[in-house]
C-alpha cells in the first residue's frame, strides 16, 4: 500500500492577482524525519512535519500563521487520510484497518469540486461566522511535482472560494483539492487552503507560491520510505498468514512508535481545538465524516453533507437530506 504524500498547491482565483512577497524568507523542515523542506516566511509561526501513522502511512502538513493573525495558509493535512472504496467487507465510514501499515477511511470517490467544496465548509467554519460561497473565474496554479509511480485509473482538481464573515471583518476562503483513484484507493494527493483578508489575497498567493517552488522532498527520506513501504509488504503478508509470532518484537515496537506519532498528532489536534473534548469532532470535521447512531441504537459514521438530516433505509443506504426521501427511510441522529 503507498499511501501518497500530500503537496502544496497554491491558487489563482477571480481577481486575485500575484503580490509581492514577504522580502525575508527561512528554511522549514520537517522536524520528524527530515522528509521535505520548504521556505516559510520570517516571523510567521509555523507548525507541522510529516506525520507517520504506520508503515505507509505518512500525513505532511504546514500550518502558517501571519504574525498579525489574520492570514492562516494551510498545505496538506494531518487528519486526510487515505481512502478505501466500499466494499462487501467495508461500508462508507468504517475504518479498514490494516494495522501497523496503515488506518483507512472507507469512502466512495469524491471528485476533487466536491471533496474542496466538502472540506471548505468543515476547514473554515469554525473560523468564520458565516460562510458564502463566491465564484472563481480562473483556474488555479499548482505545483505537483512528485513522480507518479502509480498511474491512476483517474484524477480531477477542483476549487472552492468564500466570503468569510462580513462588514469590516471580512474574510476570503479558498481551497484547492487533488484527487486521485487508484484500484481499491483513492487519495487527495494535492491540498492547500487559506483564509485571508481581501485585501491580502493576493499576498497570501505569494507565499503559496514560493512555499510551492521551493518545496523539496529529502532524497534519503524517499529511499527510506521505499524500504518502509516493502516492510509493510512483509509485515501484512505475515499478518494476514497469522504468523505474527516471527516479527512479533519489530512489530510492537514498530507500533509503540506509531502510538508516539498519533500522540503527537492528537497534541497538535487539541493545539488547534483548543479544547480537549473538541478533538473527536475536529477530526471527523476535517475528514468529512459525521458520527450518528441508527434507529436500533447503533453506530454509524456517514459523510458529511450539505443538508441537515441523514436517512438510512433496509439496505443500508444513506441519503443526506432535509426531509424524508420517502417510505421505508428511518432518520439517523447526530451523534455529540
Amino acid at each position: 500500500m503507498k499511501a501518497k504524500f500530500v503537496l502544496l498547491a497554491l491558487l489563482a482565483g477571480n481577481a486575485w492577482l500575484a503580490g509581492e512577497a514577504p522580502g525575508q524568507w527561512v528554511t522549514f523542515q520537517d522536524p520528524f524525519e527530515h522528509a521535505f523542506s520548504a521556505d516559510v516566511p520570517k516571523g510567521w509561526t509555523v507548525k507541522g512535519g510529516l506525520f507517520r501513522l504506520g508503515y505507509s502511512d505518512t500525513r505532511s502538513m504546514i500550518d502558517l500563521v501571519s504574525p498579525d493573525g489574520r492570514i492562516n495558509i494551510r498545505l496538506g493535512d494531518v487528519a486526510i487520510p487515505v481512502y478505501s472504496l466500499p466494499s462487501q467487507f467495508h461500508r462508507e465510514g468504517e475504518v479498514n484497518d490494516l494495522g501497523a501499515q496503515a488506518q483507512l477511511t472507507v469512502a466512495r470517490y469524491r471528485s476533487s469540486q466536491d471533496y474542496a467544496a466538502a472540506y471548505g465548509l468543515s476547514r473554515f467554519k469554525s473560523v468564520c461566522t458565516n460562510l458564502s460561497p463566491r465564484p472563481i473565474d480562473s483556474g488555479p496554479v499548482v505545483r505537483d511535482n512528485l513522480p507518479e509511480e502509480i498511474q491512476p485509473q483517474k484524477w480531477s482538481d477542483g476549487q472552492s472560494a468564500y466570503l468569510c464573515g462580513s462588514g469590516r471583518d471580512a474574510r476570503t476562503a479558498y481551497v484547492y483539492a487533488k484527487t486521485s483513484l487508484y484500484q481499491g484507493l483513492w487519495t487527495v494527493r494535492v491540498l492547500a487552503s487559506l483564509v485571508a483578508p481581501a485585501d491580502q489575497v493576493s499576498f497570501a498567493r505569494a507565499i503559496l507560491l514560493r512555499c510551492s517552488q521551493s518545496f523539496q522532498l529529502n532524497p534519503e527520506w524517499t529511499q527510506y520510505q521505499k524500504r518502509m513501504d516493502q516492510e509493510a509488504l512483509i509485515y501484512q503478508r505475515q499478518r494476514q498468514q497469522s504468523r505474527m509470532r516471527e516479527i512479533s518484537r519489530q512489530v510492537a515496537q514498530f507500533e509503540s512508535r506509531m502510538q508516539s506519532m498519533q500522540n503527537q498528532v492528537n497534541a497538535f489536534e487539541r493545539g488547534q481545538a483548543r479544547q480537549a473534548a473538541q478533538v473527536e469532532s475536529f477530526g471527523n470535521t476535517l475528514t468529512g465524516i459525521t458520527p450518528t447512531v441508527d434507529p436500533f441504537g447503533n453506530t454509524r459514521n456517514v459523510w458529511t453533507g450539505s443538508k441537515n438530516g441523514y436517512w438510512m433505509n433496509g439496505s443500508g443506504q444513506v441519503i443526506n437530506s432535509d426531509v424524508a426521501p420517502g417510505a421505508g427511510w428511518q432518520p439517523l441522529q447526530p451523534r455529540n
